[in-house]
């Protein structure tokens, strides 16, 4: 089976696509085995959020989304989020508890969803914990790991995993330690590039 390391962050629409491609693939019965690997585009975006427009021209935002938005249609998903801007480190320590829990794919997509459709801030708490209970899980036990800082260390390998396999960009995927595939493509090309690895 092949397996995939996928570095990737809530506040990247084109690891919003990246997860819509690698969901594809397990339609067309590809079997893999993914290990999510958090990467923060930006650590020290403040809680409270900033206006996008802020830190990059208006003019290539709105042209990018635009363009991610008819990307997005065959996999039904909206770009409607045009300049919120927020921090995901809290986001990504509940992704943790989503994995050990067997939800990590529906964890994953929901934070996206309400990230780039809905504008929602996902660095506070209790947003997080309104999509965390909304796929099921339990958001007592899962604010207690996170606060009992027991994925601390694993965020930090991850962030140490980032610099061994020199990340620059998201989303990359690492499969079976041979290939770097980055970026977003045409699915038909990124399931050809997928499976040449395993050939």
């Amino acid at each position: 089976m092949l397996k995939v390391k996928v570095f990737s962050d809530f506040a990247c629409p084109y690891c919003y696509l990246g997860l819509c491609l690698l969901e594809k693939l397990r339609e067309d019965g590809i079997e893999y085995e993914a290990e999510w690997m958090p990467f923060e585009l930006d650590p020290k975006a403040p809680l409270e959020g900033m206006d996008l427009f802020d830190v990059y021209p208006k003019e290539y935002v709105l042209k990018a989304l635009d363009m991610l938005s008819k990307q997005g249609e065959k996999y039904g998903i909206k770009f409607i989020n045009k300049n919120g801007k927020f921090n995901t480190r809290r986001a990504h320590l509940g992704g943790y508890f989503a994995k050990e829990n067997g939800k990590y794919d529906e964890y994953a997509k929901a934070m996206f969803k309400a990230y780039f459709e809905y504008g929602t801030n996902i660095a506070e708490r209790n947003e997080i914990d309104r999509i965390a209970e909304g796929i099921g899980l339990d958001v007592d036990s899962m604010n207690k790991a996170i606060d009992s800082g027991m994925y601390e260390q694993r965020f930090e390998e991850a962030y140490n995993a980032s610099r061994i396999y020199e990340i620059e960009s998201i989303p990359t995927f690492i499969v079976n330690e041979k290939a770097r595939l980055t970026g977003v493509r045409d699915y038909e090309r990124f399931k050809r590039d997928f499976l040449a690895v395993g050939e």
